[in-house]
């Protein structure tokens, strides 16, 4: 059993949870994802890393309460235990000092992308991060970013328009300037669409540009099928060869999409993914 050692809530419906596993902790790395039960009878849920302590032997996560599992979690308080709790996962993000890196995030990408910001400003690359909420209330998260981030940039959604406006306006502005402020690096970490608008977007500057992908998933450690995706024509596992990839790379946006909607309600779908007309799954 792993107990919980702290609980708390970030924004409405986002928790942030830290729980004790040593071993995990001691061989976690930025980019990496944890699986965890809640329960004997729960299913297996995956998880990015977002932050550990080694001497504490603790690893954090953030969530959103979106289904039965994740609803479940929300109840739990600091003392409790889950069932299991397996990782690290994945291969860890590529870092290396490249000049200057461009972070997007959203959704739970704002603490998931912590670690990795954190390894590249070790190499003293200089940051600038967009962090992308639908409103202010649900823009948390700014404090940790602007400690690792040289300059940070909220981009907050407006009534009526689509989750990835707000985001890609900025970044529009930001490619504009590229001849006199160069980026060399793109990162984004958060919803499917975002990723996706994000990389047809720096495709012509020829920006290699890393998406973080978290598609549906059993096992995590190659054996179901289930993640699986696109990449240059080849089938690739998000859990075994990711979970991070190339952008420019990934050819299988559609199929990724439709799979992320399987179990979505109808209303979310047309609140979620009007950018893309994915509704239609």
């Amino acid at each position: 059993m792993f107990p919980i050692v702290a609980h708390e809530e970030l924004a409405p419906k986002v928790h942030r949870m830290s729980v004790k596993a040593p071993i995990v902790a001691e061989k976690s790395k930025p980019g990496q994802f944890v699986i965890l039960i809640v329960d004997e009878k729960g299913e297996r849920v995956p998880f990015t890393i977002s932050g550990w302590d080694a001497s504490k032997g603790t690893v954090d996560f953030v969530y959103i309460e979106v289904g039965k599992t994740t609803c479940r979690l929300g109840s739990l308080k600091p003392g409790d235990q889950l069932a299991h709790f397996v990782g690290p996962l994945g291969k860890p993000a590529e870092i290396d000092h490249y000049g200057h890196v461009l972070a997007v995030a959203s959704g739970y990408g704002a603490s998931a992308i912590l670690p990795v910001l954190k390894a590249l400003k070790e190499k003293e690359n200089r940051i600038t991060t967009i962090l992308q909420a639908p409103d202010r209330e649900r823009a948390f998260g700014c404090a940790e970013l602007e400690e690792v981030s040289d300059r940070l940039v909220l981009a907050i959604g407006t009534p009526g328009e689509d989750m990835t406006v707000s985001a890609t306006r900025l970044l529009r502005k930001l490619l504009a300037n590229h001849p006199q402020n160069p980026i060399h690096r793109v990162i984004v970490m958060g919803s499917l669409c975002l990723m996706r608008v994000i990389s047809e977007m720096t495709r012509p500057y020829a920006i290699k540009t890393m998406v973080h992908l978290t598609p549906l998933m059993v096992d995590g450690t190659g054996m179901c099928g289930a993640c699986r995706l696109s990449v240059k024509g080849n089938n690739r596992f998000a859990c075994v060869h990711g979970p991070e990839f190339d952008g420019h790379e990934v050819d299988g946006w559609d199929v990724l999409m439709a799979r992320r909607c399987t179990y979505a309600d109808e209303s979310v779908l047309q609140q979620s993914f009007q950018c893309r007309g994915c509704s239609q799954w």
